[in-house]
């Protein structure tokens, strides 16, 4: 079931395509949404210490059966496209081992990066007016105390989704990439837990503010730690 856009309705998480593939012809489908994904990852990689080398060049991880998942391809698919954006000079991969996944650099035509995006998007203070009209600021519009309450409500929660990435089978349990790296060394199962959580939410409509916390709680009640035992007694009594 899909419903229509209104002024007051949510946008779902969505990826930023970069205007510069639509002149890549020569690119498949494939190999321009996962350059979508991985510059989206890249960019989490900027925002967290860690995840630059010595030439301050940002780098990532992503193993290819992790991509395949995501997108829904086969993984020699995947390794078809990442051999494609190789070749246009847009990504580059470093090996690190044997078992290690290869670091990636996401790369961008210089000639892009001083453009600016024309487009419209939610953090502009114009709309598009009706034929004859003027542009009304978002912050001129008259809005009610509840609607205000409301966008405020739903500024902050995508703010904090900003800096995380989705995962689950429903795209829908948002981890930073800190968040995902503490889970992994904390819980040998995590996946499991995100999964869960990720269909709970769908099945029951529930949303928590934080998706991280909500795992570990989880994992508090299904292992709880172990009584203490006592070994003192009262007085009078014998052990």
């Amino acid at each position: 079931m899909t419903q229509f856009l209104t002024p007051d309705c949510p946008l779902p998480t969505y990826l930023a395509f970069p205007r510069f593939l639509l002149d890549k012809t020569n690119l498949s489908e494939t190999a321009k949404i996962l350059y979508t994904i991985l510059l989206d990852r890249a960019r989490l990689s900027q925002k967290n210490d860690g995840w630059t080398d010595e030439q301050s060049h940002v780098f990532l991880f992503y193993p290819i059966k992790k991509l395949a998942e995501s997108m829904h391809r086969s993984e020699m698919s995947i390794k078809t496209a990442l051999t494609a954006l190789e070749t246009e000079e847009l990504i580059v991969r470093k090996r690190q081992g044997a078992g290690c996944p290869n670091r990636i650099y996401v790369k961008v035509p210089s000639e892009y990066l001083i453009q600016t995006d024309r487009n419209l998007s939610p953090g502009q203070t114009e709309f598009c007016p009706a034929d004859g009209k003027k542009p009304v600021p978002v912050t001129d519009r008259k809005l009610s105390s509840s609607n205000k309450e409301k966008n405020n409500i739903k500024r902050t929660n995508s703010e904090s989704k900003s800096d995380c990435t989705a995962y689950g089978s429903y795209q829908n349990v948002f981890l930073s990439m800190e968040e995902l790296i503490s889970l992994q060394k904390e819980i040998p199962h995590y996946q499991e837990y995100i999964e869960k959580l990720s269909s709970y939410m769908v099945s029951s409509g529930k949303e928590y503010s934080n998706h991280a916390a909500t795992i570990r709680s989880w994992i508090m009640r299904d292992h709880p730690a172990p009584a203490k035992r006592s070994y003192e007694c009262k007085e009078g009594e014998s052990l």
